[in-house]
């Protein structure tokens, strides 16, 4: 049995190209098209797809109309499964479109065999991420778990000193909150310090803000 699939993008070449395309795979049949958000989800419910190949930018100047269109899709189909297709490889939208319920990501320079396995694979149960943007995700992923490695380690009584310095406790007001001496206090203060490389209260407050380790 063919694979059912709604070709939802607001430029009418786009649609008329990519259904000759699919047309041409002989489990692959385009049962309708929609040129807008609201289209889409109508037809959806009308047509039933097994898979709905979505563009996000649609129409151009709302570059939220296929989140949104996915999420009603989602929401009340959810036996359809959605496909974007577009001309984005920003990661930012790739996260967009994954949170809306979307299985997989897919950009329009990919090749027609590409598109078309990748509406196989969701078909079957699967994920499909275009090949052009797992290296960009792969290396924001690496930044991200450098930065957190890079991040400076403090003990539970050093963080809670930096919270009490944040709020403008002295010395003295804070060994007595913490129940020490007011030359331990010190200690763990000189250790914040190193660790953060502050010179001083009021830097080692900013780096801890700028840092993530206080909020």
């Amino acid at each position: 049995m063919s694979i059912r699939v709604l070709i939802a993008d607001d430029v009418a070449l786009h649609r008329e190209l990519l259904g000759k395309l699919l047309d041409r795979q002989d489990d692959i049949m385009v049962v309708g098209e929609a040129a807008s958000p609201e289209e889409a989800v109508a037809a959806t419910g009308t047509l039933q797809p097994d898979v709905v190949l979505m563009d996000l930018r649609m129409p151009r100047h709302d570059p939220q109309g296929g989140i949104r269109a996915i999420e009603r899709i989602v929401a009340r189909y959810p036996n359809v499964r959605v496909l974007v297709l577009t001309e984005s490889d920003d990661d930012a939208d790739v996260r967009a479109a994954a949170m809306a319920g979307a299985v997989g990501y897919i950009v329009k320079s990919a090749k027609a065999a590409d598109i078309a396995q990748a509406i196989r694979a969701i078909h079957a149960g699967k994920s499909w991420l275009d090949p052009a943007i797992t290296g960009y995700l792969l290396d924001d992923y690496r930044r991200v778990m450098h930065d957190v490695r890079s991040r400076p380690v403090l003990t539970r009584t050093e963080t809670k000193v930096l919270q009490l310095i944040a709020a403008g406790k002295t010395t003295a007001e804070i060994a007595e909150q913490l129940f020490m001496a007011e030359k331990t206090v010190k200690n763990h203060l000189a250790s914040v310090y190193r660790k953060l490389g502050a010179k001083n209260r009021s830097h080692a407050v900013s780096e801890g803000y700028r840092q993530g380790l206080l909020k």
